[in-house]
């Protein structure tokens, strides 16, 4: 430690400063994780996709553990209406890129 200019009581706690920001940064992931599964519940993914992306059905698809590119050309895809009477077009109009990209990441990561 001493190499990088810590030296006496400052080496002491640089291994409680090390543990208190890996908690608070783990801390603000799993609020970006929060706010990613509001987005899903404000957008009505979860209606049919369920809140982690197993459908309710066997009549949507399961999305969760699906390749987060997938999701944002499929989002994009519905939103730009290129599918005429699918009911996902209405879903999708309302999403901006960063909607998509968030939503796409969250499901992504949800356990098959």
């Amino acid at each position: 430690m001493a190499k990088f200019g810590l030296s006496g009581l400052k080496q002491n706690l640089f291994p409680t400063w090390a543990v208190a920001a890996c908690m608070i940064l783990g801390l603000a992931s799993g609020a970006w994780a929060d706010e990613d599964a509001e987005l899903a519940w404000k957008y009505h993914c979860v209606t049919c996709h369920g809140v982690t992306g197993a459908a309710s059905s066997d009549r949507y698809p399961n999305i969760n553990g699906q390749n987060a590119g997938y999701l944002v050309s499929r989002l994009n895809y519905f939103r730009e209406g290129q599918e005429p009477g699918n009911q996902m077009n209405a879903q999708a109009v309302a999403l901006s890129d960063e909607d998509i990209q968030r939503l796409a990441e969250y499901f992504s990561r949800q356990a098959n």
